[in-house]
């Protein structure tokens, strides 16, 4: 375990657990600017090019990555059927043995 040991002998420090600094996900503000600073600075059409350029080469990464933008995620569904020949009917002891039957 990184970070401090702690010592039997010592008193423990009013500054084990809680809340880090620097910890967690970044402030809404700090993303809004990131965000700014890098339209300052990128050219939207080059990259918009590029992309073009890379699905236009069969870039599966590319493409992939424009469908999901622009289209969404396709919904995922899980199919859940039962078979009639499986009892539902249970009861917690048959599903945990606590001690072997003697």
């Amino acid at each position: 375990m990184a970070g401090k040991k702690k010592d039997e002998a010592q008193e423990y420090s009013s500054n084990w657990g809680g809340a880090r600094a620097n910890a967690g996900r970044p402030k809404k503000e700090y993303i809004e600017n990131v965000k700014e600073i890098m339209s300052e600075h990128i050219d939207q059409d080059m990259v918009m090019e590029k992309l073009g350029e890379l699905i236009n080469k069969g870039d599966y990464r590319a493409i992939e990555m424009f469908m999901k933008y622009v289209h969404g995620t396709p919904k995922q569904t899980v199919d859940v059927s039962m078979d009639a020949k499986q009892d539902i009917n249970f009861t917690l002891s048959n599903l945990i043995n606590f001690k072997d039957k003697e």
